[in-house]
């Protein structure tokens, strides 16, 4: 799943929502922002540049931002992640979707080309199958792990349930 498909589900699961949060789509990345107390709110997803591994899948993250421009990474702007947005259970249910779509992964055979570069290659792509058994915390930069179209579906519910706390509290800073 390419990140241009992964971004045509995302649009079509959580548009309406932001449509419904008078969100407009902005240029740059997969991104919504809306004006509120004289700034505004910016919304992001970004694809890894790590690519796509048709064993390991790959991984996306969510971005929130207050700025005086509407647009993806504007500077100066105040920007968290998702897992700083998120209470210790949302984190902790973020923490089981993400072990759900690890434990689906099939691991590679041992003739895959990241198995055969350097030993730290191998361990870098060996971690991408490894359970995450620590609880996450606001201060963890969480990239939310996908293989397959089902896997970006459950992130679309996950977010669908937090978007609303996670604007709010973007919407709350000074």
């Amino acid at each position: 799943m390419k990140s241009t498909e992964l971004y045509a589900l995302l649009k079509s699961d959580l548009g309406s929502w932001f449509k419904s949060a008078d969100f407009k789509r902005t240029k740059g990345f997969l991104s919504w922002s809306r004006s509120r107390g004289g700034a505004s709110t910016v919304v992001w997803f970004q694809a890894s540049r790590d690519g796509w591994d048709a064993f390991a899948g790959s991984k996306f993250v969510v971005e929130f931002q207050r700025s005086a421009e509407p647009v993806p990474g504007a500077h100066p702007a105040r920007r968290m992640r998702i897992a700083s947005l998120l209470s210790a259970p949302a984190r902790e249910e973020m923490r089981a979707l993400q072990n759900s779509v690890i434990t689906s992964l099939t691991p590679p055979p041992d003739s895959h080309h990241a198995l055969h570069v350097s030993e730290n290659v191998t361990a870098w792509y060996r971690k991408k199958f490894v359970l995450d058994a620590l609880p996450y915390s606001d201060g963890d930069d969480v990239w939310l792990r996908y293989a397959a179209p089902d896997h970006a579906r459950e992130w679309s519910r996950f977010l669908l349930q937090h978007l609303p706390a996670c604007v709010a509290s973007a919407e709350s800073w000074a």
